[in-house]
Formats: C-alpha cells, sequence, structure tokens
C-alpha cells in the first residue's frame, strides 16, 4: 500500500492542481496578542482543568469541535478526541509540548486562514497562558458534563441518531408485504403486491379510489412512458379490443407492455432519463467548452445496455470500472471501456493545463455518483464535515482517492489545444504503429510538463503554508517565483499539444484508466493548496466503511472496489434511489420526492414499505430494470384515471396516496419526437457516426470564441448533439435537462414562450404541413379525413361535438383559404389540434 500523499501528478492528470496558483497576498489585520510558547510556563500550581481549561474550551469551541459537531475532524470534549488526528494531520494536542500543538499556534493566529475561532472575540493573553500551562502539564483532564450543541442536527431533534435515518436502514423483509399483513377492505381491487401497499395506504387516509382510465387514454400513457412516442392506431385499436373482451385493461396491458419493452425505442427513451441523471453532454463545460466527437460512443453504450437489459448492478459496475473488468473478445473490451464514459464526462473548468483544477473535475465526479446512484449530497464534505448527513470529510477524501488514482481524459483546454490520454479502441500493437513515430518526443515532452506541475504544485503548497508569516515584499517574491515557474509549464503544455495534433487519428474513447496510485490527502477547506491528513481509499462509513485490501490499493485505483460496495445487496440505497427513479418517472412524483437526496434534509417516502417492496423486487429479479417497469405499469394503480374527485382533494390535495393518476407534459424530447413522426420526417435509425465537428487540427477555441456550432437532425432528440454552455433555446423553453448537473426532476412550466412557440415556430409549421398533407390523402370524405386526425394526433376518435364543431371550422377554413392548395387546409386544423392541452399532457 502506497503510504504518502504525492504532488501533482500532472501527464497523468488525475490529481488536483492548483485552481489559482498565485497566492493572496495576505491582509494585516490587527494581530492578536502574541504568545511565546518557547519560553518556560512558570505556574506555581497544578492546572485545574474543570475549573480553568473547560470553560475556555465550551466558549470558545465546542460548538465546532464537540459532541455533535467536530469540524475538520477534531473533538475537544474528551481526551482521546483531544489527541487524536486532526484532518490536518497535525496534532492539535501534544501532551508536555505546547509549541508543537497546532490548537496553540491556530488560536493565537491572527491570519484569515488559521486563526481560531474563526469568528468572535480571540483568546486572551491569559486564556492562552492557561492552556500553554495545561499542555505543557500533560493535557490531563475531563469534561465534567456533555457539551450541548447550539443547533442541534434535525436527526438529534427528532430523537433519531443519523445513521438509523430510514434510507440507511436495511430493507424490510418479504414477510412485511405478505397479505396477512394487508389487511384491506376490497380484497377484489389489488392485483398484485404492489396495489395492495397501495390501497392499505389509501384506504387508511379514508379516500376513494379513482375508476380506471378509457383504454385509449391507457395506451397513449405507457407508450410515452417507455418509449417517449405515441402508440400506432393499431396498438390502440387491438388495446380497446381486448380491453373490452377480457373485462378490464390487466391482460391487455401486459401484452402492450411486452412490446414497448421489445421496441428499440425503449431503450432511446430510458437512455434519455439516465442522461438526464448523469449530466451527458457533447462538450466539455470548460471556458471553450471544447467538443468531444467520442462521447456519443457512451449514449449509443447506455441506448444499448437498456435495451438488452443489463443488469443494473453490472450496468453500474461497467461505467465505474468497465476497463478493469475481464473482457472475453475485443468487442467486448471495447464495450467496457467506453461504458467508463460516464466518468470521464465530468465536468472540466478553466483554460490553463498549468492551472488546472483536476480536484474541482474529481469533486464533480463525485457529486454526481452521490446523487445519481446514491442519493446522497456527498460533496457537501469536501470542505469540512456533512452539516446534516453522516458523510464525514475522511469519508469524501476516502472516494477522492479512488478518483485521484484514476487517468481522465484531457478534451482540450484554450492553452492546450488538443485531446491527451483517450484510450484507443484497436488493438494495442495498432495503436502503438500510429504513435511510434511521434512517442519519443511525447514521452518527452510528457515528462517535462509533468516535472512542471510537479513542481508548481510544491512550490504552491510551501507558498500557502508560509505566506501568513513573510513580510508582503516576500509574498510578492514568492509569487513572482512561482509566476515564472507556471509559465515554464504553459509552454512545455503547448509543445505537448502542438505534437498531439500532428499524431493521425485513430478510433479512441472518451474513457478513464488507472492512474497514479496513491491514497489522498484531506484539502483542507477544500483548497489543494493545504494538504492535511492522508485518508485510505474507502467507501462511506454509514454504508459499511469498506476499505481496499494492501494488495488492492496498492496496484489498482479501488473503483473495482467501489463498484462492488455501491452495487452490495447489502447496500440499501443503491435499489431504493434507482427504483424510486424509475417510479418517479411513470407517476410523475418520486415514492421519494427529492430523488437525488435521500439524506436527513430529502423528503421522506410516502409509502416506505412499498419502496423497498420495490427495491427487493428489483435486487430478487437479478437487477432487472424492465422487470421493474413490467411490475409498475402493469398494476391497477396505474390504470387510474386521472380525473378529481372534490372529497379527496380536500383531504391529499398532491395526490400522495396515489388514488389517482397524475397528469403529465410531455417533455421536451417527446414533444419535438411526436412531432417529427406525426410529420413523417423522423430518421428513426440510430445516430452510429460522430458529429461533424472540426477536425483537431484545426481547433482554435477560446473562452471568447468557444464551440459553438450545431448540427440539426432528424433523428429523434436523444441524438441531437448536446453542449454545455450554450443550450438550444426551445429545451429552454420546454425545460429540457441541464447538461452541468444531475437533473433529478424536468419543471413543467406553463409560459406564453411555449404557446407562441405553437403559433410561430418554423418547425412547427413544417411538420403541420406534411401532417396537413398525409391527412388530405389518407380518405376521400372530410369526416374520415377529421378521425385520422385526432388519432394521429389525440390517439383517439373525436365523440359527437367535437365532430360538429370541427366540422364547423373546417368549413370556414375552406371559404378563407379558398385561393390555396385543399393541403393547406388541412395543415391549418392540424396546427390547431396540436395547440391543444389535450396533445401537450397525458392523461
Amino acid at each position: 500500500m502506497v503510504h504518502r500523499c504525492p504532488p501533482a501528478r500532472a501527464a497523468a492528470l488525475a490529481v488536483a492542481v492548483l485552481f489559482s496558483c498565485r497566492l493572496t497576498l495576505a491582509d494585516d489585520p490587527a494581530p492578536r496578542p502574541p504568545v511565546d510558547f518557547q519560553r518556560p510556563v512558570d505556574f506555581q500550581r497544578p492546572v485545574d482543568f474543570q475549573r480553568e481549561v473547560q470553560p475556555i474550551l465550551s466558549e470558545h469551541c465546542f460548538e465546532c469541535h464537540g459532541a455533535q459537531e467536530q469540524n475538520g475532524g477534531l473533538r475537544l470534549d474528551t481526551s482521546s478526541g483531544w489527541l487524536a488526528e486532526t484532518d490536518s494531520g497535525k496534532p492539535a494536542i501534544v501532551p508536555g509540548a505546547p509549541q508543537q500543538s497546532e490548537l496553540l499556534r491556530r488560536a493565537s493566529s491572527s491570519h484569515e486562514d488559521d486563526r481560531m475561532p474563526p469568528d468572535g472575540p480571540p483568546l486572551s493573553p491569559a486564556e492562552l497562558e492557561v492552556l500553554s500551562a495545561w499542555i505543557a502539564a500533560g493535557a490531563n483532564g475531563r469534561v465534567a458534563s456533555p457539551t450541548e450543541p447550539s443547533t442541534p442536527s434535525p436527526a438529534a431533534v427528532a430523537g433519531e441518531p443519523a445513521t438509523s435515518h430510514w434510507s440507511f436502514v436495511p430493507l424490510a423483509t418479504a414477510d412485511q408485504w405478505h397479505p396477512s399483513q394487508l389487511v384491506v377492505n376490497d380484497a377484489e381491487w389489488a392485483w398484485n403486491t404492489l396495489d395492495r401497499l397501495v390501497q392499505a395506504s389509501r384506504e387508511a387516509h379514508d379516500l376513494q379510489v379513482n375508476p380506471d382510465a378509457p383504454p385509449a387514454v391507457l395506451a397513449r400513457r405507457v407508450a410515452y412512458a417507455l418509449t417517449g412516442l405515441p402508440p400506432t392506431a393499431q396498438q390502440i385499436s387491438r388495446f380497446e379490443a381486448a380491453t373490452a373482451t377480457a373485462g378490464d385493461s390487466s391482460v391487455a396491458q401486459r401484452e402492450l407492455v411486452e412490446q414497448l419493452l421489445s421496441s428499440p425505442a425503449y431503450g432511446e427513451r430510458w437512455g434519455r432519463h439516465w442522461m438526464d441523471w448523469v449530466r451527458y453532454a457533447d462538450t466539455a463545460g470548460d471556458n471553450s467548452d471544447f467538443p468531444i466527437p467520442q462521447a456519443y460512443l457512451y449514449r449509443n453504450y447506455v441506448i444499448d445496455s437498456l435495451n438488452a437489459d443489463v443488469a443494473y448492478d453490472r450496468f453500474v459496475t461497467e461505467q465505474l470500472a468497465g476497463d478493469l473488468l475481464p473482457a472475453e473478445t475485443a468487442a467486448d473490451r471495447q464495450r467496457q471501456v467506453i461504458a467508463t464514459g460516464y466518468l470521464a464526462l465530468a465536468r472540466r473548468f478553466g483554460s490553463l493545463v498549468e492551472r488546472y483544477p483536476w480536484h474541482l473535475t474529481i469533486e464533480d465526479t463525485l457529486d454526481n455518483l452521490g446523487r445519481t446512484l446514491l442519493g446522497l449530497t456527498v460533496s457537501c464534505a469536501r470542505c469540512h464535515d456533512h452539516k446534516f448527513d453522516p458523510i464525514s470529510t475522511r469519508d469524501y477524501y476516502g472516494l477522492y482517492g479512488i478518483f485521484a488514482s484514476t487517468r481522465y481524459p484531457m478534451p482540450g483546454l484554450e492553452l492546450f489545444q488538443a485531446q491527451q490520454h483517450f484510450v484507443p479502441l484497436v488493438e494495442p500493437a495498432e495503436a502503438a504503429a500510429v504513435l511510434e513515430p511521434y512517442q519519443q518526443k511525447i514521452d518527452r515532452l510528457t515528462e517535462e510538463l509533468q516535472n512542471h506541475l510537479t513542481a508548481c504544485q510544491q512550490r504552491a503548497v510551501e507558498n500557502a503554508s508560509r505566506m501568513s508569516q513573510c513580510s508582503l515584499d516576500e509574498q510578492r517574491r514568492m509569487n513572482d517565483e512561482l509566476d515564472a515557474m507556471l509559465i515554464k509549464a504553459r509552454r512545455a503544455g503547448e509543445a505537448l499539444a502542438k505534437v498531439l495534433k500532428t499524431v493521425p487519428p485513430m478510433p479512441t474513447a472518451y474513457a478513464v484508466a488507472d492512474g497514479e496510485v496513491a491514497d489522498a490527502c484531506i484539502q483542507i477547506k477544500g483548497e489543494p493548496t493545504r494538504p492535511g491528513a492522508q485518508v485510505p481509499r474507502k467507501f462511506l462509513d454509514v454504508l459499511g466503511g469498506q476499505s481496499l485490501p494492501d494488495a488492492v490499493a496498492s496496484r489498482s485505483s479501488g473503483r473495482l472496489q467501489l463498484a462492488r460496495w455501491i452495487t452490495s445487496a447489502d447496500n440499501p440505497l443503491t435499489a431504493r434511489v434507482i427504483a424510486n427513479r424509475v417510479w418517479q418517472r411513470h407517476f410523475g412524483t418520486g415514492l421519494v420526492a427529492t430523488t437525488s437526496d435521500f439524506g436527513l434534509r430529502g423528503e421522506t417516502p410516502s409509502h416506505p414499505l412499498l419502496l423497498d417492496y420495490l427495491a427487493h423486487e428489483l435486487i430478487s429479479s437479478g437487477w432487472s430494470l424492465k422487470h421493474l417497469h413490467r411490475l409498475i405499469l402493469t398494476s391497477h394503480t396505474y390504470q387510474l384515471s386521472s380525473h378529481d374527485n372534490p372529497a379527496n382533494v380536500d383531504r391529499d390535495p398532491a395526490n400522495r396516496y396515489l388514488w389517482k393518476a397524475n397528469r403529465q407534459r410531455l417533455d421536451a424530447e417527446s414533444l419535438r419526437d411526436t412531432l417529427l413522426l406525426l410529420g413523417g420526417t423522423m430518421d428513426t435509425t440510430p445516430q452510429t457516426e460522430p458529429y461533424p465537428f472540426p477536425a483537431m487540427k484545426d481547433w482554435n477555441f477560446t473562452q471568447h470564441h468557444p464551440f459553438k456550432d450545431d448540427y440539426s437532425s432528424p433523428k429523434r432528440s436523444v441524438y441531437l448533439m448536446t453542449k454545455r454552455l450554450t443550450a438550444k433555446p426551445y429545451f429552454q423553453t420546454f425545460d429540457g435537462a441541464d447538461p452541468n448537473v444531475c437533473t433529478s426532476d424536468r419543471d413543467q412550466s406553463v409560459t406564453a414562450l411555449q404557446a407562441l412557440y405553437f403559433v410561430n415556430d418554423a418547425f412547427v409549421h413544417e411538420q403541420a404541413a406534411h401532417l396537413g398533407a398525409a391527412i388530405f390523402k389518407v380518405a376521400a370524405s372530410d369526416r374520415r379525413r377529421l378521425e385520422h386526425a385526432f388519432d394521429l394526433i389525440l390517439c383517439r376518435a373525436p365523440d359527437a361535438t367535437e365532430m360538429q364543431l370541427l366540422s364547423e371550422h373546417l368549413q370556414e377554413l375552406q371559404v378563407q383559404l379558398a385561393d390555396q392548395p385543399p393541403e393547406a387546409v388541412w395543415t391549418s386544423l392540424a396546427r390547431s389540434l396540436l395547440r391543444l392541452n389535450e396533445f401537450l399532457y397525458l392523461d
């Protein structure tokens, strides 16, 4: 096992290099009273801890370093706490040695990064003398009574330890949802265990369940749920006929669900959901938003995996550590390497290779991993222990070390206009042959850049530790020297990028690999220039706290072990989180409304036993997401109509207890895809080629002239090129996903811009023209044409009143547009129907 905290590994691009290497000159605040810890402390009597020392610690320290909060890993209300290693790696108290005790140095410092307490009055000279004498005498004593936090944590207020929060305890067992445990009044209503769990809760709140939705409404609902597209007229007619024959929709629903799950459109629909959560984009997000031509390979991997129903635990493992898994064939190896594009997609920042903040890219990785897979805001522990959840700074840097030991690819920066460390998708011998004429120069420049960056990182750390003790002139000199070193690093980076741009292109993946392996050091206040104690690579304590075995830690990043910890059946969060996400996409609201926060600040589940049942079913089915879809979509609960019941609305206005279906607006992709489909202009083939990005040799993107190209396409929206810094206006208008963060929920705003889009946008007019022409040609009579228009746009037949109104409207149009081709009348009618709420919403 590696027992060191290494400097920046520049060539591997795997650790945090300081975000801004030039340090701000220290302020010159009013100095605190100086204390000379080198001189002997002359106390003629022993120090009484409880009478003299405890009041000082209680007044100045216990609020942040007591029973409920241990900032910096320091606890001062117990002897074991004040003698333990702190996050800084330096002892807070060294018995018998005041001059070596960090507590006294910080308490007497006037520098804003060091002084303690950070707010409020400083310790007086007399108080510092008491602490010095106490430490000199051996730092003995015991706090007389437990300390109380000034602001108790939410768990403490509820009388519940944070570790016993509902989301951290094991899943409920199967006997808890056995029919004998679920007493319901209407034993015939429930079709499965899911229904009984919902029914028991609903009846307990005295709510009357809605009747089932009409067959055509159900067919449209389930088709959009699984494919993001409307059902065909044939699917609707078969569904209606089967429902009429059976007397209910249960059999017909199962048949339709199976048909849709086997469609390639299923993977495209649910691949888009996954892309929301993992903040997929085809650009890097740095100041110049460099394009990533290879990113589409990861998107296609996601779609293909979901269509193949790859077990969810395997799906997650491949994305975290596919390159570390065995592969039987070259195709398997390529697929698994491409899967790690999930990690490579972490956001990039800045413009300069010599000041690149890798710690922020790793933070983005941890933030997304925590929210998407575990439903936890892990990154809140980067600078201090999590304020609410049981996640410590040591937990954070235990995970951080795994990704600091991972080599991320470089997609390009303003002053490094080339790709580096992308993974070849050809055999090693073929890749070596392509690189052979350039390899010697690349290796030399890479080593030179690494040496410069390592020296810069070491100098920045040294400067940070000395800055508060230096004069202003000395501080300026230190910064000037660092600037000179940074310029050398920049020149080496530019030279390396120039060579890389001349290498002939070969198939590569935007993927990760193991880098230089080492445990990470805590970064005090999240600053890489202030390294603290080293933390072994590990999992979160609240979920088991497993550490890497020495044999693994010495040769691997630990990503494969992390994937196994996350997907373990003993970890209750992973299955709960994905089961809740699937439920949320089908019902509009999750059983846990805060789908990416299962911590103490998140919402509690409306049906905790149902959530655990779904998680249990997912695991017992071999982690099959399609099984979860079948279970949910064939339940009686899913068949309910969306109509309001006034008595229920009074008792449960938010429909928390599922007495009806929630109306949902079609999301941006479903709207656009439906318009393409209705207009007959959709290209249904997958996008299997890279976008026509400029060749790397022609790149010259800068902060002021970033990549802004766009590429229109008639393919499904999931295949559109996505930029991080410049979103398409259409997706902004209709609440598309933010490609910079985990988008847990899509907004469903109602704005004037949305209405104006359907009135004025050229795309809508173009698709309506194609649709109008198709309606006109389909039949000879206007009545049949009207019926066909309803079938296509609203997935149902018009009633008598609607037929009368539309016939009258049609006659008016024929008069108004008498000088136009007859198709124009039907184009106008189609635009009118497309603007209806019934088209925009799912009932």
